[in-house]
C-alpha cells in the first residue's frame, strides 16, 4: 500500500491482489470502475479531512491518473542513529526529518546521504535499511506538486555536532532518544508521522 497525503488528508493505493484494511473510508474507488482523473475535483481537501481508498492493477497508471495536473518530483532523506539518539530537524516551525530533491542521475539513497550531510551538517552516515516510500503534495514555485520520498534509516558513529543548514530554512538540528520522540510528534507533518510509524523498531 502507498499512502498520499493532501494537506491533513490521505488517500491510500492498495493493490487489487491485497485485502481491504478493516478500517472505514469516505470512498472507495476501483481503478477498472471509475474514471480517477476525476477524483480530486471531488474534494475541498484545504475544509475536510478525508481518508480515501484506490483500488488500482497498475500503481502508477492510477497515480498518474489521479494527480495528472501535478509535477511529480522525487526525494530522498532518512532518521539517522547514533548509539541511543537520532537526528531530526526543525524547519519553518516544524518538526522534520532531513531530505531533499534527487539530483540528475543521482540513486535516492545517494541523495539521502548527501542531503543529510548537508542539511545537517555531518559527514558519513551509512544506508542500514529502506524504511519506506511516502507521498505528499504541496505547491512549489506556484506549480501543484506531488513529491515522492524514500526514506531510509542510517546508522552514524561521527561526531554528534551539528550544523543547521540555515539557507534551506533549518532553524535547529537535535538529537534525542526514542523516548523523546514525541517532542517530535506533537509538531509535525502526518507524513512524518506515518515515516516514525514505520520506523518505530529501527
Amino acid at each position: 500500500m502507498y499512502k498520499v497525503f493532501i494537506d491533513n488528508s490521505i488517500i491510500e493505493f492498495l493493490d487489487s491482489s491485497e485485502e481491504l484494511p478493516l478500517r472505514q473510508y469516505d470512498f472507495v474507488y476501483n481503478s477498472l470502475e471509475n474514471d480517477l482523473t476525476k477524483l480530486l475535483d471531488q474534494f475541498d481537501f484545504s475544509a475536510s479531512n478525508y481518508c480515501l481508498l484506490v483500488v488500482y492493477e497498475d500503481f502508477e497508471m492510477a497515480l498518474n491518473q489521479v494527480f495528472q495536473n501535478y509535477e511529480f518530483m522525487d526525494a530522498a532523506g532518512g532518521i539517522v542513529k547514533s548509539k541511543l539518539r537520532y537526528l531530526f530537524i526543525e524547519r519553518h516551525g516544524m518538526w522534520d526529518i532531513p531530505k531533499g530533491k534527487l539530483d540528475a542521475h543521482e540513486q535516492p539513497w545517494e541523495a539521502a546521504i548527501r542531503e543529510i550531510e548537508e542539511e545537517c551538517g555531518i559527514q558519513g552516515p551509512t544506508i542500514d535499511h529502506l524504511i519506506g516510500i511516502t507521498f505528499h503534495t504541496y505547491s512549489y514555485m506556484g506549480k501543484l506538486t506531488i513529491k515522492k520520498n524514500w526514506w531510509y534509516a542510517l546508522n552514524y558513529s561521527g561526531s554528534l555536532e551539528v550544523t543547521p543548514q540555515e539557507e534551506e530554512s533549518i532553524t535547529q538540528a537535535i538529537w534525542i532518544e526514542k523516548s523523546e520522540w514525541d517532542l517530535i510528534r506533537s509538531n509535525t507533518y502526518d507524513s512524518i508521522l506515518e515515516v516514525l510509524e514505520l520506523a518505530k523498531d529501527f
